[in-house]
């Protein structure tokens, strides 16, 4: 056996892979190994709050090509793992399976999925050109959270699934094709209504769509984390008007008076840009400064029986406002835990056939529904109306009315009106949310 082993050596030797020296950067600075072959580990990471991601799918694909005067691909070979609860990966060298004389290990590279985030190859960024902070070992990839306004078709194309990936996008793959029947005008999915640019020319195909933001926190999930025990009724907040980027939902407790009550105000995507909406946020809050406690820019306050965390994220061009009524969540602690579940959720967010069958998206450029101009100091005040006084939506989530709080001009006078009939007029302090007993 010996003798054989010895013989049959040399023909293996011959048979084996020849390994190009890696392209990543610093591959040849490192302590550790660089190859090719591996092995690769590293840690997945959201990309906005560093916590880490569990359960995604991590795989390694290997590339092989032969020959010596006509060169051409010869095959390749993966491996797929997953990442344990703290985000972690180890990918195994690779086995060489692909034989011959004169093929070659040329190119290695990692996919990394999870759904309700976009996806991560290790050899190149969705906005185009080679990646530039690959390592080997110890290797840190951030997720970013998907948003309502990428495209399914564009991330597939970009991801390039290999097999074991398959199973795990078929759902995004009907998406893409939606994506893709949509954009040669077909009138799949959603309603369709039509927009006539100007008189005596052919109308185009608009959907009708609406931003559905109920889904980013249930009554269940309330329940669980405050102990409430008693139901919930989930509506729209009319105090502003729904539309393809804004969503205002008030979850009412039945039964019970409006301090056990949670009202979601959310923003995705708003054509004009996130500056509007983070403006408003701040002026909603006054003089309270922002914090890291979700996001870089998160406000929270407590103001007469109200507590009110409020958060954007620029990199998901998403704004949330959260009121909490002090019954139901008994502390400040409580909302903002209520807060980051909904942002581990936003990936719930999507467009929905709008009931009213309303018109389009605005132009980009324009300032988004609740958050007019005048919520920014220094430029042209609001016109009077829903959501005038109250840009950010801070009023009464039944919409029969809104908060005229003010961070800069102070209290204002008048009476409160019984549950359900009429709003407060009565603001407190600067940056306080909302009146003592009014729906949140």
């Amino acid at each position: 056996m010996a003798v054989a082993a010895a013989l049959c050596a040399p023909l293996l030797a011959a048979c084996a892979p020849i390994v190009r020296p890696p392209a990543y950067v610093g591959a040849r600075d490192v302590v550790t190994d660089a190859s090719l072959i591996g092995p690769f580990d590293g840690q997945v990471v959201d990309a906005a709050t560093s916590e880490p991601v569990a359960e995604a799918t991590v795989v390694a694909v290997w590339s092989y090509d032969r020959g010596d005067g006509f060169i051409g691909p010869w095959g390749a070979e993966t491996t797929s793992v997953t990442t344990d609860a703290t985000g972690r990966y180890r990918i195994p060298p690779a086995k060489l399976a692909v034989r011959g004389s004169t093929a070659r290990l040329v190119d290695a590279y990692l996919i990394v999925y999870k759904r309700g985030y976009a996806g991560y190859r290790s050899d190149a960024v969705p906005t185009g050109g080679p990646r530039s902070d690959f390592t080997v070992r110890h290797n840190r990839v951030e997720l970013r959270k998907w948003q309502n306004s990428d495209s399914h078709a564009e991330h597939l194309l970009f991801l390039a699934p290999p097999r074991p990936l398959h199973k795990a996008v078929r759902w995004e793959a009907e998406l893409a094709n939606l994506d893709l029947f949509r954009a040669l005008g077909g009138a799949g999915g959603p309603a369709v209504v039509l927009e006539e640019e100007e008189p005596g020319k052919a109308t185009a195909p608009v959907v009708a769509e609406v931003l559905d933001a109920s889904g980013l926190l249930t009554p269940d999930e309330v329940r669980q984390r405050t102990g409430y025990t008693e139901a919930f009724e989930v509506k729209d907040l009319t105090d502003l008007k729904r539309t393809g980027f804004y969503h205002g939902v008030h979850l009412q407790a039945i039964n019970s008076d409006e301090r056990h009550d949670l009202a979601l105000r959310v923003w995705s995507a708003p054509p004009g840009g996130m500056d509007p909406v983070a403006a408003t946020i701040q002026e909603t809050f006054g003089k309270v400064k922002p914090a890291s406690d979700i996001t870089p820019e998160t406000w929270s306050t407590t103001a007469d029986g109200v507590h009110a965390i409020g958060f954007v994220d620029r990199a998901q061009k998403i704004g949330v406002l959260l009121t909490c009524g002090d019954q139901q969540c008994h502390d400040l602690d409580s909302a903002l835990i209520l807060a980051k579940h909904v942002y581990r959720n936003l990936d719930r967010l999507k467009s929905v056939p709008d009931p009213a069958g309303a018109a389009a998206t605005p132009a980009a450029g324009t300032a988004p529904q609740g958050v007019p101009g005048g919520a920014v100091p220094g430029k042209t005040a609001a016109p009077s109306g829903a959501g005038a006084n109250n840009p950010a939506g801070v009023a009464s989530p039944k919409g029969q009315g809104a908060s005229t709080m003010s961070p800069e001009s102070g209290p204002t006078t008048g009476a409160t009106g019984p549950k359900g009939q009429g709003a407060s007029t009565m603001s407190p302090e600067p940056g306080q949310p909302a009146g003592k007993g009014k729906r949140p």
